[in-house]
């Protein structure tokens, strides 16, 4: 007999279709308030974020701000400064450096000067201005600075010279002014700003050149003296009776005194024309009166000089009235004289030989 066998379910254990339990139904409503309670507090965190970054980008901004009104300040006062020590140059600088170098310094800090007087920036100048300024007045110093290595070298060159030319400078002047000269010369070689340098230069070879010219002026007085000395008994020479007037040239006027004393003639020699023009020469190109060294060849030698007289009479008679030239004159030893004259001035040299 068949049989169908059928499976029975009790309503309390089937499960309802399509409807959530209560529990469910709390739990989904607590994970949907969490989950828009994050939600809001991400969006609450990102706005603090914006904040604090807007926070930093202007204090950022209001840092940068004042770093770059710092910067013109420092910029500004260093033109101002430079403007000083370049004008202190130029003025320095002007009679021995040459007038281009000179001129293009004096330029560049003029155009320094017209930037560092513009008026201040207001606190209000934007950043743009104010880099815009800090970039002018760097150029202009830039320009300025640009323009020393010329000077620099001109100085170089200008204070070698003089300081050659100053040949009667003392030896301290000169060893001052060689110092100054080669650290100039070092640091131009090293392409360094010189500007400190320059004024100690000039200054150390302008001491040299006022050491040169005391001692030009000391000697110069010396030769006075010395003329006084040597062209002047205190009175005129005579003779005695019966002496000669000479109205001739020296060697005429010599030998006619020579004769009045018993004295052999003197020759003119050629040899001492020379020496004794030589010497002439010296003294004019110097204007000092020194004597001769010895030529060599005699075996008695004897110099006068003179300067200032415009004739053979007069040097003649200056000195026959000076007993040191007279007794060259008279000298029984001697026989031969020549003579030099240079006319400008009238530096004379009178050389005697036996």
């Amino acid at each position: 007999m068949d049989e169908l066998s059928e499976s029975a379910i009790s309503p309390q254990t089937a499960p309802s279709r399509g409807l959530l339990t209560g529990g469910v139904k709390a739990a989904i409503a607590i994970t949907v308030v969490v989950v828009l309670g994050a939600s809001a507090g991400g969006a609450y965190a990102y706005s603090d974020h914006l904040s604090r970054q807007d926070a930093i980008a202007r204090q950022a901004a209001a840092a940068h701000l004042a770093a770059a009104r710092t910067n013109l300040d420092l910029a500004e006062h260093s033109a101002v400064k430079l403007e000083t020590a370049l004008t202190a140059v130029a003025s320095a600088s002007g009679g021995i450096a040459d007038a281009g170098s000179v001129d293009a310094l004096t330029a560049a800090v003029v155009v320094l000067t017209d930037e560092a007087d513009k008026p201040v920036f207001s606190t209000s100048a934007p950043l743009s201005a104010i880099d815009d300024r800090t970039a002018d007045l760097d150029a202009a110093v830039a320009a300025a600075l640009a323009t020393l290595p010329a000077v620099g070298e001109s100085v170089k060159t200008a204070g070698a010279a003089r300081l050659s030319a100053a040949g009667s400078a003392s030896a301290a002047s000169v060893s001052a002014a060689k110092s100054q000269l080669a650290s100039l010369t070092a640091y131009l070689a090293r392409g360094d700003d010189p500007r400190g340098l320059i004024i100690p230069t000039i200054n150390a070879v302008k001491a040299a050149q006022a050491s040169h010219a005391a001692a030009v002026a000391a000697a110069a007085a010396a030769a006075a003296a010395a003329r006084s000395t040597h062209h002047s008994s205190g009175g005129s020479f005579s003779a005695g009776p019966g002496a000669p007037v000479c109205a001739s040239d020296v060697l005429t006027c010599v030998n006619q005194i020579r004769a009045y004393y018993g004295l052999h003639a003197l020759s003119n020699n050629s040899s001492l024309n020379a020496t004794a023009q030589a010497c002439a020469d010296r003294m004019a190109a110097s204007g000092q009166m020194t004597h001769s060294a010895y030529p060599g060849g005699w075996s008695t030698w004897g110099e006068n000089i003179a300067e200032g007289y415009g004739s053979s009479v007069s040097v003649f008679n200056a000195w026959m009235a000076s007993p040191g030239h007279r007794a060259n004159i008279l000298r029984p030893a001697f026989t031969q004289m020549g003579l030099g004259r240079v006319s400008a001035g009238n530096w004379w040299c009178q050389q005697f030989g036996g």
